[in-house]
């Protein structure tokens, strides 16, 4: 098969100078070095405490880096997490990194470049493809319950997607299935910047991927396509009879308690939404809200926490809210090879990283870039938002996880 770069997200690639990766955007920087101001914090539901908590680690959960406690990481990763604002020249970050007893959240940068406000560490970003992990949870839920099978063809849910009787629920979720990413197209950008707020349908978007020939038969390749998260979207709306915004609040976000998470344009927004920015021949332009959300949808509209998102993946991969057969499933991986990521399940990546295996995935889209990963075997979870489209996350991922197991 072709081997497609993974753009995981919605982001305009003619109009911003934003560097495209494969898969974690590596090797991409901003522009000039923002104030920093930098506080750490470990509840993750106060949004203005300061501290790092150590909390009784459960049954084989590792210690901190040998000779370190939690004191001592928490200043570590602060440290880490300037560093990387400094080099990378973003405008801020936030991160949250569980590990064993120890909870941290820790911000650095402005959330603001002109009013020069610093991020806090609870402050909310968008989440971009991060939003798939979310979706497909909901599906797997339906699938347990027995309202829809991975086996089921899109068809019996969806109309509009080109050879959507070949096309299994599985095949979407793990995009095997050929269909073609909305956007990849340059009239899909052009459109929604030539009117931000237009309201863009489900329909709409996958009419534009069905303009162009899918990129294999089905089953035969894979190639990330958000046009297959639209779609999912309206398979879980198809199949449990309700929005999809209120289908996640009362199946994942209350259950999980994830109190500061929404799907924008689904339902109402909650405030403390930082400022995300692009690059425009090396100057910071504003893109907090330069498309509306309808253009991301169900591929990638969420906007949440480093606390909440820290929250979910455990939750996830923790087994409270998939059982044990849906984990199977959600973690049955395809060949991906795109950069760290080597693996890709239904809405989860696989990434090595200097822990070992990590699983959750990536998000970027305009003005954001986003990371959240779960190194099971370690109890060790890393949380990464980043106000600017094209930040590298990946590699503050991997230094944080360097802090973590460095003597």
């Amino acid at each position: 098969m072709e081997t497609r770069s993974m753009s995981r997200v919605l982001r305009p690639t003619a109009l911003f100078s934003s560097c495209i990766g494969v898969v974690l955007l590596a090797g991409c920087t901003s522009s000039s070095p923002a104030p920093l101001d930098m506080v750490a914090t470990t509840d993750d539901e106060d949004r203005g405490s300061v501290g790092v908590e150590s909390a009784a680690a459960g049954p084989g959960s590792p210690d901190p880096a040998p000779g370190a406690g939690c004191d001592e990481l928490s200043v570590e990763l602060q440290s880490a997490l300037d560093a990387a604002v400094d080099v990378q020249r973003l405008p801020g970050a936030a991160a949250a990194v569980h590990l064993g007893g120890c909870s941290w959240l820790g911000a650095a940068g402005v959330a603001d470049t002109e009013a020069d406000v610093a991020i806090q560490p609870g402050d909310l970003f968008r989440a971009g493809s991060i939003t798939k992990t979310f979706v497909s949870t909901l599906a797997l839920m339906l699938r347990a319950e027995g309202r829809l099978s991975l086996d089921d063809a899109v068809s019996a849910y969806v109309g509009g997607v080109p050879r959507g009787e070949q096309i299994s629920v599985r095949q979407i979720l793990n995009h095997t299935s050929g269909v073609f990413d909305y956007t990849a197209l340059d009239e899909f950008w052009t459109a929604a910047f030539d009117d931000p707020t237009r309201a863009w349908t489900p329909a709409e978007l996958i009419a534009l991927a069905a303009s162009k020939p899918p990129y294999f038969e089905p089953g035969r390749g894979f190639a990330y396509s958000n046009t297959n998260y639209i779609i999912a979207g309206l398979i879980v709306e198809a199949a449990s009879g309700e929005p999809i915004g209120e289908l996640l609040r009362a199946r994942v976000l209350e259950p999980a308690g994830l109190a500061h998470t929404y799907l924008d344009g689904a339902e109402e927004a909650l405030p403390g939404l930082v400022h995300g920015y692009g690059r425009s021949r090396g100057e910071l332009v504003e893109m907090t809200s330069a498309i509306d959300a309808s253009a991301a949808g169900a591929a990638g509209a969420l906007v949440s926490t480093t606390g909440d998102l820290t929250r979910f993946y455990r939750k996830v991969l923790d087994g409270t809210l998939l059982g044990p057969a849906e984990l199977e499933e959600m973690t049955a991986w395809v060949d991906a090879p795109l950069g760290e990521v080597t693996g890709y399940g239904l809405g989860l990546s696989r990434r090595e990283s200097p822990l070992g295996v990590q699983v959750g995935h990536d998000g970027g889209i305009w003005g954001f870039t986003s990371s959240s990963y779960y190194a099971v075997d370690k109890d060790a979870s890393i949380t990464v938002l980043v106000n600017l489209d094209g930040g590298d996350v990946g590699r503050i991922v991997d230094d944080l996880s360097n802090v973590l197991i460095t003597p």
